[in-house]
C-alpha cells in the first residue's frame, strides 16, 4: 500500500485532482446558495451646478469607477451650464438629484419645495471679490459706485446682501463664465471663486501682489456653498 500511495504515484495524483474538483464544486454551490441574486440597479439622475470642472470631479470619478453601481444606483450625470437650472430640473422632475447653492436651496425650501440637503459637500464659502490694486479699491466701502461683475442668478445673493449691509450701491455688470471682462478693464471688481476664477486670473499673468481680495467668509457672509440636494420623495425611493 505504501508503494501504491507514493507521493508521485498516478493513483495519488488522480485522488488529489478529484479532491480539488470536489472542493471547487462545493465552493461554487455554497456561493450560489449563500449569495443572493443581484437586484436590478435603480435609475437616478444628477445635475451639477455648472459645466464639468474641478469642483465636480469627484462625481465623475465615482461614476467612472462604478461606485454608484456598487451601491445599487445606475446614475446618469446630466448636462448643466448656462441657461440650465438644477433647481428647475428638480422641480420639474427631470433630475432626481442636483447640486445647489445652499442659499438657493433655502429659498426653495422656504417656498414650500420639499428639498433635503443630503450632503453639504463644501463647508466654507469660496466666494470672493477681486480688484486690481491699481484701481485703489481696498475695502467694500471703496466699491461704492464702481462697476462690479455679478453672475446671474442666486449665486449673487450673498454679494448683494454684503453691499446692502455696507449700505453701498455698486454699478452691477452682468458677468459671464469667464474673467475676460475684468482682465480687459471692463469692470473694476469681479466676482470669483477661489478654486476657479482666482487661479484663472493668476494664470493670465497677473501676480497675486497686484490684486486686492475680499473673501465673503471674512465679511460675515460665510454661507456654505454647494450641497448634494435631492427631492424628499426621490430620496426615499432611490437611496439605499
Amino acid at each position: 500500500m505504501s508503494k501504491m500511495w507514493h507521493k508521485n504515484s498516478p493513483q495519488r495524483k488522480k485522488h488529489s485532482i478529484t479532491t480539488v474538483i470536489c472542493v471547487l464544486f462545493m465552493a461554487c454551490v455554497m456561493r450560489f446558495l449563500l449569495v443572493p441574486p443581484k437586484t436590478p440597479l435603480k435609475n437616478a439622475s444628477l445635475m451639477p451646478l455648472w459645466e464639468p470642472q474641478a469642483q465636480f470631479a469627484g462625481y465623475y470619478v465615482a461614476l467612472d469607477k462604478g461606485i454608484y453601481a456598487m451601491h445599487g444606483i445606475d446614475l446618469k450625470i446630466l448636462r448643466s451650464g448656462p441657461g440650465l437650472s438644477p433647481a428647475e430640473a428638480l422641480e420639474k422632475g427631470t433630475a432626481d438629484f442636483a447640486i445647489l447653492w445652499l442659499t438657493t436651496a433655502l429659498q426653495h425650501r422656504s417656498a414650500g419645495d420639499k428639498l433635503v440637503n443630503l450632503a453639504q459637500i463644501i463647508q466654507r464659502s469660496s466666494l470672493m471679490l477681486i480688484s486690481k490694486k491699481s484701481a485703489g479699491i481696498k475695502t467694500i466701502a471703496d466699491m461704492d459706485g464702481k462697476k462690479v461683475g455679478l453672475w446671474e442668478g442666486d449665486v449673487s445673493i450673498p454679494l448683494c446682501n454684503l453691499f446692502a449691509k455696507h449700505r453701498i450701491k455698486v454699478r452691477e455688470v452682468r458677468q459671464s463664465h469667464t474673467v475676460n471682462l475684468f482682465l480687459r478693464g471692463g469692470i473694476d471688481v469681479t466676482s470669483a471663486m477661489w478654486f476657479n476664477e482666482y487661479h484663472t486670473i493668476l494664470n493670465s499673468g497677473i501676480d497675486p501682489e497686484e490684486l486686492n481680495i475680499v473673501f465673503l467668509s471674512d465679511q460675515g457672509m460665510n454661507f456654505p456653498k454647494t450641497g448634494f440636494i435631492p427631492c424628499k420623495q426621490v430620496s426615499r425611493e432611490i437611496l439605499p
